[in-house]
């Protein structure tokens, strides 16, 4: 094993090198010697396997060229790429080697391994200046998306559940008043249904049980999807088939996101969660941080540990109740769905329409298409003020011919 030159600037390349064959012994290897959850020994293999290709060794040579040579090679690759490798990415580079001269024997603690001090917890670029993800992001993707993938949006982007977690999870997990399974579908009976989220499901980092309140929409977009499977649905049927990996899920919003022209990293869908959630998760003006911080997955204060015990039917429709503002807010701005203010309002002008010398059938027709979700909120406010300036256009020349035919009538008397 060569030590770097850091004149070099040696970059570790995610895509060139592949080995899976490489990868799966230096898993087993892990597995065997460490107590480690699947997506950091895929991580660890990952990881140590690109570092070793820079290095040209393989990593069952570490022994045979040393302690200290891999020590001072590993100090030297993370010198050479603070500035183009996030320092989280360093560490677990940084941890994978450490491990595996562990699991090789070469050292008895990883502890004894060269202590490099450098940034093991900040991200490539920092939060304050990381460019953000926006509503009209998330609405172009939902328009572009397929079944599957707006309910991965609606999971992911609106609930704000780590992406380690929606593979796992099942239609046992729902609050068993808020679904049914009849003939092998299911129907949920409850518009925003709650979802819970078992403490022992892997990337449940607070490792407690914790609930979502799924949105509308997205909750009629899975029963319809689960409903059209060939299977029967049952208690143990997995969510979302489609996405079954962290890594389907990581490789589709790296895809939707270049469609629609944003580049982030994918974790921002739960970032975007989280401010939705912060803004619009409301008890009248009141804000419920812990209410938030839970649905989110986060332990939170103590507070929030004997508040969320024991959720009784009374707390689940305050709940519920809170999270309308949540649920309007998406359908009006992401979907363009008209909220029940909304549509009230349209009932309202549709009235006054009338008045104005609108069709009456016409106008039901737009109401009747607006609560069905066939035109948005906006096309139904262009389209009324459109058919408002005609009718009042038609009634001004109507107004116009009969006053001008009654002035011809009495100038012929005259």
């Amino acid at each position: 094993m060569r030590t770097q030159n850091l004149d070099q600037n040696p970059k570790l390349d995610l895509t060139s090198f592949k080995n899976p064959e490489l990868e799966t012994k230096i898993r087993e290897m892990f597995k065997a010697k460490l107590s480690l959850k699947r997506r950091t020994l895929d991580m660890y293999a990952y990881s140590l396997a690109r570092f070793c290709n820079t290095q040209n060794v393989a990593p069952f040579d570490f022994e045979t060229v040393g302690l200290e040579t891999v020590e001072e090679s590993t100090e030297a690759f993370i010198r050479a790429n603070q500035e183009t490798l996030s320092p989280k990415y360093l560490n677990v580079i940084y941890n994978a080697v450490k491990s595996w001269c562990f699991c090789t024997k070469m050292i008895k603690s990883r502890k004894l391994f060269r202590e490099i001090k450098f940034d093991k917890s900040s991200r490539k670029i920092d939060a304050i200046s990381e460019t953000s993800l926006e509503t009209v992001h998330i609405k172009q993707m939902i328009q572009i998306s397929d079944l599957d993938t707006k309910i991965l949006i609606g999971l992911y982007g609106f609930c704000g559940l780590r992406p380690a977690i929606i593979p796992q999870l099942k239609i046992e997990d729902f609050a068993p008043n808020d679904h049914k399974i009849e003939n092998g579908k299911i129907h949920f009976q409850n518009k925003n249904p709650f979802l819970y989220v078992p403490k022992e499901y892997e990337g449940n980092k607070a490792h407690i049980k914790f609930f979502v309140i799924v949105h509308s929409k997205i909750s009629e977009l899975l029963e319809i999807a689960l409903n059209s499977n060939t299977e029967p649905v049952t208690a143990k049927t997995p969510l979302m088939r489609k996405y079954n990996s962290q890594d389907a899920i990581y490789q589709k919003v790296v895809s939707l996101f270049a469609s629609v022209g944003f580049s982030g990293r994918p974790y921002l869908m739960r970032s975007y969660a989280d401010k939705l959630l912060d803004r619009n998760l409301a008890n009248g003006e009141k804000r419920d941080e812990d209410l938030k911080e839970f649905m989110l997955g986060h332990k939170g204060k103590i507070s929030a540990i004997y508040q969320l015990k024991a959720l009784s039917t009374e707390d689940a429709r305050v709940y519920r109740r809170m999270f309308e503002n949540v649920d309007s807010w998406i359908c009006e701005n992401v979907f363009g769905s008209a909220t029940p203010e909304g549509l009230t309002r349209a009932k309202v002008q549709a009235e006054l329409a009338q008045q104005f010398g609108v069709n009456a059938e016409q106008l039901k027709q737009m109401i009747d298409a607006l609560t069905q979700d066939k035109i948005t909120q906006a096309n139904f406010d262009s389209d009324l003020t459109k058919l408002i300036e005609t009718a009042q256009q038609r009634s001004l020349e109507t107004k116009f011919e009969t006053l001008f035919k009654k002035y011809v009538t009495e100038r012929r008397a005259e």
